[in-house]
């Protein structure tokens, strides 16, 4: 099975379709499809989808939303594993793309009610209306016979995955204490700890780099003696959030799997989860390491699929659940489905701008109906 992406980008009540009539022996030979293609060796899904529309619009684009994978079955051709995004762009990123020529075929801005009568691929026709219809999580299993549909299904969620920090845990005053007592060591001025919530949930190197613009040797020495503090007292400076032994048990009665997928240190997660008694919960515990080699969430989250590759649904049967942008943009990056929670440190309306599929409000929202309700 390979894998690919396919976007569609969306601009003044039209979306953007690429009628395929330029390549020969092209298995999408006069099929209107969206912008897309294979991924590279060692492509991340947005890295994937960003070269793609690169190459195929002339567009840098810098948003997107996913929306599910979508799993073709063919008796003519390879099996694939698409993953499905949109993206709304500005006239004058229309304007790039209307001046672009694309060797793949031509590229038109089709009026959104006239898109279902172009000639489509029946299973595109099926996400084509979700998409329009404005859902938020598309995620299909399709078999072709002979150029045929012959079958459907919904790709339900089966795994659920955490983020420990603003999202299963209070675990703001030890971080941002921490964090105050590394800026003051080196001689930052930070007399509010309080002032320093951004330091939840983003890695600590891209906080040091990115907001006081210090080199990288100098923010190395930021997080070593952030953690000098933090291991012995900021861990347990925190609490779990109301309802989130209820949460977990009511899901795991209904059958999900249960994951932690954190830019906190994995074996800080593990303590932290273990002081709180809540490790029983998780089939695995996924985190960071010291030595920067998984850093990122998207990082983390690459790490779970590969403990778990064995299940060749995994991915897409998993959604993210997080507090910030940071859970967001690395779901989109590697291809899951987000739910936000505003209780964290991150904003409701920023986390549906980016692409969450729903925020909620409380750790009790969290349960069953939610996950059957955004399939």
């Amino acid at each position: 099975m390979f894998r690919s992406t396919l976007c569609y980008l969306h601009n003044d009540n039209s979306t953007l379709m690429l009628l395929r009539n330029k390549k020969n022996n092209d298995v999408n030979e006069g099929k209107w499809i969206g912008v897309g293609g294979k991924f590279e060796e060692n492509e991340t899904a947005g890295s994937c989808l960003k070269r793609e529309v690169f190459e195929e619009t002339g567009l840098a684009l810098t948003s997107f939303r996913f929306h599910g994978i979508i799993y073709f079955r063919n008796d003519e051709y390879p099996d694939e594993e698409m993953y499905l995004y949109s993206a709304g762009i500005s006239d004058e990123e229309a304007g790039i793309i209307k001046k672009h020529d694309c060797s793949e075929g031509n590229l038109s801005f089709i009026p959104d009610d006239k898109i279902l009568s172009l000639d489509l691929w029946e299973g595109d026709r099926l996400f084509l209306k979700d998409l329009l219809d404005g859902k938020r999580r598309i995620s299909y299993d399709l078999t072709y016979e002979k150029g045929k549909l012959v079958k459907q299904e919904t790709v339900d969620i089966k795994n659920i995955l955490f983020d420990l920090d603003g999202t299963l845990i209070d675990t703001g005053e030890g971080i941002m204490k921490s964090a105050q007592y590394a800026l003051q060591t080196m001689g930052i001025k930070a007399d509010d700890y309080r002032e320093l919530t951004f330091f939840v949930g983003p890695p600590l190197m891209y906080t040091y780099t990115k907001r006081y613009g210090v080199d990288e040797k100098t923010a190395r020495e930021m997080v070593r003696l952030y953690r000098e503090r933090y291991g012995p007292a900021g861990l347990f400076e925190s609490e779990p959030y109301p309802g989130l032994r209820e949460c977990l048990t009511l899901l795991r009665a209904q059958g999900y799997k249960l994951f932690v997928s954190s830019s906190k240190p994995e074996h800080m997660c593990r303590t932290l989860l273990e002081h709180f008694d809540l490790t029983g919960y998780f089939d695995d515990i996924a985190g960071s390491t010291p030595d920067g080699r998984i850093d990122t969430k998207s990082e983390v989250l690459y790490e779970l699929f590969r403990r778990n590759e064995k299940d060749a649904s995994f991915i897409g049967s998993s959604v993210l659940v997080g507090d910030t942008k940071f859970d967001v943009n690395g779901a989109n990056d590697v291809g899951i489905s987000c739910v936000g929670v505003s209780y964290g440190y991150g904003e409701k309306e920023e986390l549906l701008s980016l692409g969450a599929v729903t925020v909620v409000n409380s750790m009790p929202e969290i349960n069953s109906s939610l996950f059957t309700g955004i399939i």
